[in-house]
Formats: C-alpha cells, structure tokens, sequence
C-alpha cells in the first residue's frame, strides 16, 4: 500500500502533466485572433502549437510510448526550452530509458543551473534505479534548497518506512504535513506510523483528515477498516473496506482484507469468492492463496488447497509453510513419497525443526525402505547431543532400541509442545510399525494436550478420529 500511495515518482510526474496542459493553453493564447470577418477561414497554425497539441493528447490518452514519439519532430527553438526538456526527461524515467533520462538532466543543468526541478528528476532516477545512497543525498539537497518542499519529506519519510524505523518516519511525515496541510501521503504515511506503533486513536484522526480531503480516498477507508480488525469488529470493518473497492476495485489488497472479514463474519463462500477475485487481481500475490488454501482445508476440499499451496510455491519458492502443509495433506492421502519431497523442501528452509526429518523417515518406513531410512537417519543423527530427548526420539526412527526408555523422557519433557511432539513421534513410530494398539495410545495422549502449537496435533486425530 505504501509504495501504490506514496510515490513520490508519481507525484512529480503529475505535476509535469499538469505543467504540460498548462504550457498548452498559454501557448495556444499566444496564437493571433484571427480578425472578425475571418472567423471562418481555418487559422494555421505554427509548428510549436501542433507539437504542444499532439503532446498534451498523447499525455491524456496515449502511452509514456505514445509521448514521447511526440518529441522526435519537437520544434528546434523547443531544445533549449527548460520546461519542455524537463517533460521528456521525467517521460525516460517512466519509460525506464535512464540513459537518455540522464542525457537530458545534463541538458537540464546547462539550461538552468540549480533549478530544484532538475535534483527532482535526477532523484527520480535515482529511485527507479535502486541508488538508495544517491537518492537521499538528493532528497536533503532538494530540501536544502527548498525548505517548504512537501513531497520531498514524504519520500524521505518513506524511506524510513521501509526500514521500519516508523518515529524518524513521524517526524518527516509531520515535517510534510506542516509545509504542506493539503498533502494527502502525509497524512497517510502519518497514520501508517502511528498504526505500527499502536497509538490507534491518532491514527484513525489521520485517516479522518485523508477523508476530509478527499471522501473518496480508497487507502484511508482501507486503514480505518483496519482499525475495526483490532476491535474485532468485522461488520464494520467489512463495510469500510467495502468503501476503498468502491474507489479501488482492482486493488487486491482491499479484496484480501474483504475476504477476512467476511471469513471472521462466518460468510466463508463469500470469503472465498473476495479471495479469488483478488487472485485474479494480482496473481504473483501469496496472501491471498494462503488464505484461500487455509480455508479449503480447513473444509477438507484437500485437492483443492493442494492446488493452492502449489500455487504458493510456485511464486514463492521458500516460503517453507507451504512445503509443510503439502506433505500433511500428501500424507494424509498415502502419497508418501509426495510427502517426502515436501518434507525435505521444508527442512532445506528451517534445518532447526525437527519435524521435518522425522516426517521423512516416516514416509521410508510406509514404503518399507530400511536402506534407504537409515542412511537418511545417519545424517540427520551427526553432530547432535547424544543425551537430548531430540536425539533419543530420532535415533528411535534410526534403530528402533529402548522404545519404553525414550518414552520415559518425552514425558518428562517441560516444553509442552516439544511433548506433544515428542509422544506423538512415538505413537507414529508405532503406527508405521503396525502396532495400532500402541500407537493410539500415544495418540490420545496428544489429544489430551490443550491448544497444541504444533501441526502433528492434525495427525493423531486423523489417526484417532478417522
């Protein structure tokens, strides 16, 4: 949402626009009147009109493409005209065309040294660029020479923002808001702040003012929606939220935050359809699959989520979650060596989960490979603590000696959820065994534990429960 509001690129480059249409009416008035008694015959006009013209139609309907084919027949008197050169420079910049952009910042500087419009397009480059160390020396020379320079504070603010230091964030935010008291990011960028740092009540009175500015500003009917998510007030929320896609349709953020209301209102084919619509939105976004795929399986529609948390995986590779809750699903259907390649993908993201190897020993034992097993086993074992009940646990995956002995220590375990797990590897242990009788035993025991905090908890009711 932030980048999407505060770009100060955009804002720059709207105020170029502006310029333009501007530049087109006065050069338009400075064309003669044409005499009473001649209002009939077309006027001629000169070639700087006919270039101004087709510059303003193509900024207000045709592409950055379509604007700047414009200036391959620019009038000659028009390349030593600021203004002119100052459009087509910040037209580069959108076209990412940096090279050229940066030919005309050269031109730019030798037409008007030190006009702050310049360090305004060179910063534009700068962002667009990556040149983080470039950009804010520019912005504080852009603030240097213009002290009241409201969208400049904005972007500096946003910097921070991004670093999550939200109090240095305030302050500029606060800067652009005192230089500027219309600047509509400030503000929000000003309730962002105060959002993040828990101060709610300030925050709303930001988005209030965005309001106040503009009733139909989409990001703050967005924010206040979040402010009824904290109170848990999911109806008004829903309504609020309802108002940003009123004025933003095609935002799949406001959809994705539709869709949880409307999930926490208990309306979950309603849900559902908020969290596809802002897929078809914005396909390379997770968040919403990852709601959607909780949801699926949650109704059992396991295929379904499947599809989903593929889906997740494909876009983000690492997000090992995924892989997690692909191989429960996997198993749950038999496909144990899908399980495992799940398994194995989520133990390259987080090593220090002991889950994952332990679910992959599993799935050799269901396919009755021992070899294979215990050769996984032997490196999973190297280089852990011998005494640990963690060792205990996998070494009984390893070897299968002194069950009862490593039983005895998952009990005594103080973590409750280290025991849950611990209690639950040693009924699966059992299960993939053929001991059923054992097996449940165990997992009733982890069916007992309140509020377990670990995904195994899913498995003993399947086991238990059917």
């Amino acid at each position: 949402m932030l980048k999407k509001y505060c770009n100060f690129v955009s804002a720059i480059f709207a105020a170029v626009f502006v310029f333009s249409l501007i530049f087109s009416v006065c050069s338009c008035k400075t064309t003669p009147k044409a005499p009473e008694k001649e209002k009939s015959k077309p006027v001629k006009k000169s070639p700087e009109v006919i270039f101004v013209e087709k510059l303003q139609a193509a900024l207000e309907k045709g592409t950055v493409d379509d604007a700047l084919a414009v200036f391959d027949k620019m009038p000659k008197q028009f390349e030593s005209n600021y203004d002119i050169i100052l459009i087509r420079a910040s037209l580069f910049v959108s076209a990412k065309r940096y090279d050229e952009a940066m030919a005309d910042v050269d031109i730019l500087e030798k037409l008007d040294p030190g006009n702050a419009n310049t360090l305004v397009i060179k910063t534009m480059i700068a962002k667009s660029t990556g040149n983080q160390k470039e950009k804010s020396k520019l912005l504080k020379e852009i603030v240097a020479a213009d002290p009241n320079n409201s969208d400049a504070y904005v972007e500096m603010a946003n910097d921070q923002m991004l670093g999550k230091r939200y109090k240095l964030a305030y302050k500029y935010y606060q800067q652009a808001v005192k230089n500027d008291p219309t600047n509509i990011s400030a503000y929000f960028g000003s309730g962002q702040c105060l959002y993040y740092l828990g101060y709610l009540k300030a925050a709303e009175a930001n988005f209030d003012r965005m309001l106040e500015i503009n009733p139909k500003s989409a990001p703050a009917w967005a924010y206040k929606a979040k402010l009824d998510m904290e109170n848990e007030d999911y109806s008004a929320a829903a309504e609020k939220v309802k108002k940003a896609i009123e004025y933003d349709p095609d935002y799949s953020d406001y959809w994705i935050d539709y869709g949880r209301d409307l999930y926490y209102m208990g309306k979950w084919k309603d849900a559902e359809k908020a969290w596809s619509h802002a897929i078809e939105l914005d396909s390379g976004n997770i968040l919403p699959y990852i709601y959607r795929s909780s949801l699926r399986d949650e109704q059992e529609r396991f295929d379904e989520a499947i599809e989903d948390y593929l889906s997740i995986i494909k876009i983000r590779p690492d997000y090992y979650y995924a892989y997690e809750a692909l191989g429960i699903l996997y198993w749950h259907k038999q496909s144990w060596q899908n399980a495992r390649t799940c398994f194995l993908k989520a133990a390259d993201y987080n090593k220090n989960n002991i889950s994952y190897p332990l679910m992959v020993s599993a799935t050799f034992l269901k396919e009755k490979k021992e070899q294979e097993n215990r050769a996984f086993m032997q490196k999973v074992l190297k280089n852990r603590d011998t005494k640990s009940t963690e060792y205990s646990v996998l070494r009984m995956y390893y070897d299968g000696v002194n069950i009862p002995a490593v039983a005895n220590k998952a009990k005594n375990e103080e973590n409750s959820t280290l025991r849950g797990k611990y209690l639950f590897y040693i009924g699966l242990y059992y299960d993939v065994r053929g001991d059923d009788l054992e097996a449940k035993k165990y997992y009733n025991e982890v069916l007992k534990m309140q509020a377990p905090l670990f995904f195994e908890y899913r498995f003993a009711e399947w086991s238990v429960k059917g």
